[in-house]
This record gives C-alpha cells, structure tokens and sequence, in this order.
C-alpha cells in the first residue's frame, strides 16, 4: 500500500513511532528495575551455590546473576513496551507526516 499525504498527494511521508519509541523506553527501564530486583534475590542463591568454588565463585556467582536478571528484565520489558506503544501508534496517535508540508495523520483518516 503506497500512502499519500491526504493534504498534499505526496509519497515522502515519514513514519513516527513515538508511542513505540515511548514505551520501549519506559519498558526498558522498568523491566531492567525488576529484573535487578528480581536478580538479587537470584545473586544470593548464585553467591551462595558459587561458594562451593570459594570466594572467587560466590563474587561471580553473585554478579553474573545480577548481570543476567538486568539484561533480561530490560529485553523483555523493551519488547513488550514497543509492541503497546505499537498499539497505541496505530489507535490513537497519528503516526504518519508528510514530510514536504508537514501535514500528520494516521491510517484511520487515510483515503
């Protein structure tokens, strides 16, 4: 489907993705909180099975889990965060502007 600025009949029409970009963002960030959360709990079990290998293990046991908890926790959260600030880029927002004269739209209110 090509789309066409319904103001100007233009094809160079961009793409805005702000809820995407909105709520990836804030997902990011509140996953990576939980998930730190989450992994510290974790980083005591890790410190306490990696003490079997002495204090070297319980050190990396411990910030291995840590690692891991964040990074996963940030992923998740970023995903699921872009696939609602989708929605919300689709429903509510108009997520489309044509870049010669400006004019946004959404494909609710496309020809």
């Amino acid at each position: 489907m090509i789309l066409l600025c319904p103001n100007c009949n233009s094809r160079d029409i961009h793409t805005l993705n702000r809820g995407r970009k909105t709520c990836g963002t804030i997902g990011a960030a509140a996953g990576t909180i939980t998930g730190v959360s989450a992994a510290v709990s974790g980083a005591r079990t890790g410190a306490v099975i990696g003490s079997v290998a002495g204090p070297p293990g319980t050190l990396i046991g411990g910030l291995t889990g840590t690692l891991l908890g964040a990074l996963i926790g940030g992923a998740l959260g970023c995903k699921a965060g872009s696939e609602l600030g989708g929605v919300i880029d689709e429903q509510v927002l108009d997520n489309f502007e044509c870049q010669p004269c400006g004019h946004k739209f959404s494909l609710e209110n496309h020809p």
